[in-house]
């Protein structure tokens, strides 16, 4: 009897196939080639074409991990993104396709360049993050190398502001490499 039984979910399986990250990979990457690449680029980095959307270009998918949860992701490639150029794929792909080109963003990575991120944090950011001095008091803003938040929090923030607060949202000022860099900077010299 288990030996039957072994058998038809073994039929059933090669029948009706099986979910198996590998193959999925290849799909997603391949639904990737095929769909996204035009305005994302091949490693996620941004064509030329993406960069000069109006008003605004395509984003940098190698750092979605800082700015978009698992859950969010097929939710975006399905349903689009308001107010932006990222359409609504869910007329075009499946649920599973949607699945495995989530799976392959996911897979995009960036190192980020911490020397770059401070670069950027002093130019940009320490006007109201400095350790000392009149805009210390003036804008009462937090002094960074001592925060509790997470580098997902952190990046959040820069994009997003944080409500009840001047930390307006950086999100336009800053590329999503940029925001990663300054968390790399930011983590690295955490107390």
């Amino acid at each position: 009897m288990k030996r039957q039984h072994l058998i038809v979910v073994v039929m059933s399986l090669i029948i009706f196939g099986a979910y198996h990250p590998a193959i999925a990979g290849e799909k997603g990457k391949a639904l990737f080639e095929k769909y996204c690449v035009k305005c994302h680029g091949e490693d996620g980095s941004v064509s030329e074409y993406g960069k000069n959307i109006k008003p605004n270009p395509a984003r940098d998918l190698r750092t979605n991990r800082l700015f978009i949860s698992p859950r969010e992701l097929p939710v975006i490639i399905k349903y689009g993104v308001y107010g932006r150029e990222m359409k609504a794929w869910k007329d075009v792909l499946n649920d599973d396709e949607v699945r495995d080109v989530a799976e392959h963003v996911r897979s995009l990575t960036y190192t980020p360049d911490p020397k770059n991120g401070g670069e950027l944090f002093k130019s940009r950011c320490a006007v109201c993050h400095e350790k000392e001095g009149p805009n210390k008091k003036l804008f009462g803003a937090p002094d960074l190398d001592m925060t509790p938040l997470a580098d997902l929090d952190i990046a959040r923030t820069i994009r997003f502001g944080r409500h009840g607060t001047m930390m307006f949202p950086k999100g336009s000022y800053f590329s999503n490499p940029e925001i990663a860099d300054i968390v790399a900077y930011l983590m690295s010299i955490k107390k």
